[in-house]
């Protein structure tokens, strides 16, 4: 289909207003993060409560994406890296949504940690925390920079989180073991540990997305830049 100026100034408006859209979501969701860590080690709910609604917001902007993403596949019929970067929007919004989702999950943890007697978390549940949060942000840097290389680099970080959920997990079980009464308590710091690392799967899910745009490859199940033979 060949564009009139006019079409490829309002196709070129459309992708800004489809990227400026997806980084509003990002934006939102690396807000929320970092509420929701607030909240859970300041025991705040109240500020739990406030990111809890916010995840609405987030599922608006979800659908309104959706729908420029799905109106520029119908009315433009792009071609090349610009229909890899609308297919891929929609795949990006589908991930932030359900990062919100793991978002809201912890919140609701939070809240019902403060029905405990106070209690120090794990101490790597920091540091999960910051490193889900380092996880997002980076895979939007790559998206705004549309770069492959950026991208790669997240997957070693997923891997480091992964090892790290799991040494929270088995570090928490044995403290159940040795001390029953915290079970209940120690649970939702497990359940909290697994929010985090699911959050952390869909960012990387992200940054296979910005390799799709950029490279044309889909490494998904691979987990490696090269190129099938």
């Amino acid at each position: 289909m060949i564009m009139s100026d006019h079409t490829m100034k309002k196709f070129d408006v459309d992708l800004s207003q489809l990227k400026e859209g997806l980084l509003l979501m990002g934006g939102s969701i690396e807000s929320m993060m970092q509420e929701a860590r607030d909240a859970l080690l300041q025991r705040n709910p109240d500020l739990a409560r406030k990111v809890i609604e916010r995840d609405l917001q987030v599922d608006k902007m979800e659908k309104d994406t959706d729908e420029l993403a799905i109106s520029i596949l119908a009315l433009r019929q792009p071609a090349a890296k610009d229909l890899r970067f609308v297919s891929a929007a929609l795949k990006i919004t589908t991930d932030m949504e359900r990062m919100g989702d793991e978002i809201v999950n912890i919140c609701e943890r939070a809240i019902e940690l403060t029905k405990f007697p106070p209690r120090a978390p794990h101490e790597d549940i920091s540091k999960i925390f910051d490193l889900s949060s380092a996880l997002i942000s980076k895979s939007l840097d790559a998206f705004v920079n549309l770069s492959s290389q950026e991208a790669g680099d997240l997957l070693m970080l997923d891997d480091e989180i992964d090892q790290l959920h799991r040494k929270i997990y088995l570090e928490l079980v044995e403290q159940m073991k040795t001390d029953p009464a915290q079970i209940d308590s120690t649970m939702k710091y497990i359940y909290v540990a697994k929010h985090l690392e699911r959050i952390a799967d869909h960012a990387t899910n992200i940054a296979e997305q910005v390799i799709f745009m950029v490279e044309g490859l889909d490494i998904r199940h691979t987990g490696s830049l090269k190129s099938t033979p």
